[in-house]
């Protein structure tokens, strides 16, 4: 049954992770049998694992434009279901749940903060954010990712340096005829092709570079920056006949996979980029190198003292920790009841509060 606490996080029979995020009537990033309207924050694998399940059950799933185009270049038959609503960031939706807002959450491409207002309390689900550069929104009510809820992770990257010196790590192997494995996750990688051919300030990358990834992942790019389309090179499908002509050669390209590829034991010997959006300790740099290339971190998660900031200008009354997605949540929650007295703050699903 539903909890009768207006926020709550929310796992089935035999769940522990990844579980659903409850803003009254509405189910963010997971599957409740109780509900009717669900909202996805973002594309991550842990917060749309329970999609199938979710448009089997709710009437109304909210999300952003750029969520649904990845999702859908994920599996094309999800786009024929009625049940979509797309929003803009800060565009207000009604529904019997309430007032639902998309707030912009500077993780990845389409990245959202989810606001309710609903018979008079305001709710927040953070997902999965970075802090400053977001939305703001204030809320009686925040349920809080708990990612780097340890004060060991106080590192920051500043993004675009960090991809600006990626770029030219990449062009000194191209101008050097040595190809490259350009390692991420969906929308990270994405993010980086876009940086490559639109976003970074100096010479591009000639086009006679070959740039290859699988089809899923070249669908999503054409999807989530449909309108920036033209402006992309040709890229080749990662194991068709044209990028194994390239490896044969020895040729220079640069190979865009996600994690989850196996890379060919033909390639093992390619220089490896390695791109994520880790924990590291504000003593650690953001680039480091290993003993078969180099790994940059595009830290997407906000710090301790970031989180902090977020909570002085959201204001709640009280706030839950996310639980399911990172077993920091109930040291987080001590973190903040230490600086934020008044606040009624507790870890969820676990039962234990700290007030």
């Amino acid at each position: 049954m539903v909890s009768e606490e207006p926020i709550d996080v929310i796992c089935n029979k035999e769940q522990t992770k990844n579980c659903a995020v409850r803003l009254g009537r509405v189910f963010c990033d997971g599957f409740n049998p109780d509900g009717l309207i669900g909202a996805f924050s973002h594309f991550h694998q842990d917060h749309i694992h329970a999609i199938t399940d979710c448009i089997g059950q709710y009437d109304t799933i909210i999300t952003h434009p750029i969520t649904l185009e990845a999702i859908t270049a994920m599996d094309s038959g999800f786009r024929h279901r009625e049940q979509w609503v797309t929003q803009d960031y800060d565009t207000r939706y009604h529904c019997p749940a309430g007032d639902i807002r998309l707030l912009k959450a500077n993780h990845i491409p389409g990245s959202a903060q989810i606001h309710v207002e609903s018979d008079g309390r305001s709710m927040l689900y953070s997902g999965d954010f970075n802090y400053p550069d977001i939305q703001i929104r204030e809320a009686d009510f925040l349920v809080l990712d708990s990612t780097h809820g340890d004060p060991i992770f106080d590192g920051s990257t500043d993004r675009k340096s960090v991809k600006n010196r990626m770029f030219e790590d990449i062009k000194e192997k191209m101008d050097s005829n040595k190809p490259v494995i350009v390692q991420a996750y969906s929308g990270t990688l994405q993010e980086i092709i876009k940086h490559f051919e639109i976003n970074y300030d100096g010479s591009k990358l000639s086009h006679d570079i070959p740039f290859v990834t699988t089809k899923s992942q070249k669908e999503i790019l054409f999807r989530i920056y449909k309108n920036e389309k033209n402006e992309f090179r040709e890229i080749l499908d990662y194991d068709e006949h044209e990028f194994w002509r390239l490896v044969r050669g020895n040729k220079r390209c640069i190979i865009f996979l996600p994690y989850n590829t196996i890379v060919d034991s033909s390639l093992q010997n390619y220089f490896r980029i390695r791109v994520d959006r880790y924990r590291f300790a504000s003593e650690e740099p953001a680039i480091t190198s290993s003993s078969d290339g180099m790994r940059y971190n595009l830290a997407a998660h906000a710090s301790i003292q970031n989180i902090i900031s977020f909570i002085k200008e959201v204001k709640p009354k009280t706030l839950v920790t996310d639980m399911s997605r990172s077993g920091y949540a109930p040291q987080l929650a001590k973190i903040i009841h230490q600086s934020f007295p008044e606040i009624n703050c507790y870890s969820r699903p676990n039962f234990k509060k700290y007030v």
